[in-house]
């Protein structure tokens, strides 16, 4: 079994870790990432990103954080592409344990691990996941302009999403599985408003169909086609990925990671960033900072210092 010893292990390698890794690399701390697949993470599988500062042409989700993680190895963070199945906070050297056997003992710990996105896969949702599937108005609904759109959900993320998407889509169907939307009145009432959204109780969605790109959704009960250009799915939501955690870490009531203003959990020497954490909006702009605020941090800790380093260089 091999132990491998760093300052700052960081798990997950997404924006939030990779954003970490080249502030605690550049500070002269021996980062490791420890990353089990670069392409399961949301913005590996996004298929265009078009806002994401300093990236002018829009380019794929995988490029650009392949251009993170390039960014950090430059700095001397090394990325060890292994399954993390436990760790062991207790003592003040903090231990990773892989399905690989290999251990990882650093003196800080950055969690970044993300959420888990819905266990129900719809039938033609992975095979078109980019090419009209997306989990993500915000970040997507500029590209159907003028296009006809399907949301799928009861929630309030559901509701919001719709909302985004009728200001970009001629039309936006949402198709509510259950009898009632379980969204605030003020937000249900916003929707009832804009004449462009029509929202369908009791429907629910079956299947995507497609060739290269999303043509059509197929309902249930009754059966039913309708032609779409874009699908949003909101149908059971996420969760932060903690069950390598072991319970050893305090959580919200809603299951996400607590954190203080430093982004350290409740045990010292470990602390966390980006979709772990409990968050309205989730852009990768907004976790890649996290990441950086919570490696400014672990620099802080591990140096003993008073504050953060402040550095724009």
């Amino acid at each position: 079994m091999e132990t491998l010893h760093c300052d700052v292990a960081i798990i997950g390698g997404g924006p939030a870790g990779c954003s970490a890794a080249i502030y605690t690399a550049r500070a002269d701390l021996d980062t490791v990432i420890i990353d089990k697949d670069p392409h399961a993470g949301a913005l590996g599988m996004a298929h265009i990103i078009a806002n994401y500062p300093g990236m002018g042409n829009q380019i794929t989700g995988m490029e650009l954080l392949e251009s993170m993680r390039r960014h950090a190895g430059s700095f001397g963070a090394r990325f060890m592409k292994q399954k993390v199945n436990g760790i062991d906070v207790r003592n003040p050297e903090k231990t990773v344990f892989t399905t690989s056997g290999t251990m990882f003992k650093a003196k800080a710990l950055i969690l970044a691990t993300g959420s888990m996105g819905k266990s129900r896969e719809l039938p033609g949702e992975k095979e078109l996941l980019g090419a009209g599937v997306s989990y993500c108005a915000t970040c997507d609904a500029a590209f159907y302009r003028q296009k006809v759109v399907a949301v799928a959900g009861r929630t309030r993320e559901a509701v919001e999403e719709a909302l985004v998407l009728s200001r970009f889509a001629s039309k936006v169907y949402l198709f509510c599985p259950t009898a009632s939307l379980t969204a605030p009145p003020e937000d249900i009432h916003m929707l009832q408003e804009q004449k462009n959204i029509e929202v369908f109780y009791s429907r629910r969605l079956d299947a995507i169909n497609g060739g290269k790109f999303v043509e059509s959704v197929t309902l249930g009960a009754p059966e039913e086609v309708v032609a779409v250009d874009g699908v949003f799915l909101y149908l059971t939501g996420s969760a932060p990925v903690l069950d390598f955690t072991g319970g050893q870490l305090d959580v919200c009531q809603s299951g996400c990671l607590q954190v203080d203003k430093d982004f350290m959990t409740s045990v010292p020497g470990v602390f966390a960033a980006g979709d772990i954490l409990c968050k309205e909006v989730k852009q990768a702009v907004i976790v890649a900072s996290e990441g950086c605020r919570a490696a400014l941090q672990v620099d802080k800790f591990l140096r003993g210092r008073d504050r953060a380093r402040s550095d724009y260089q």
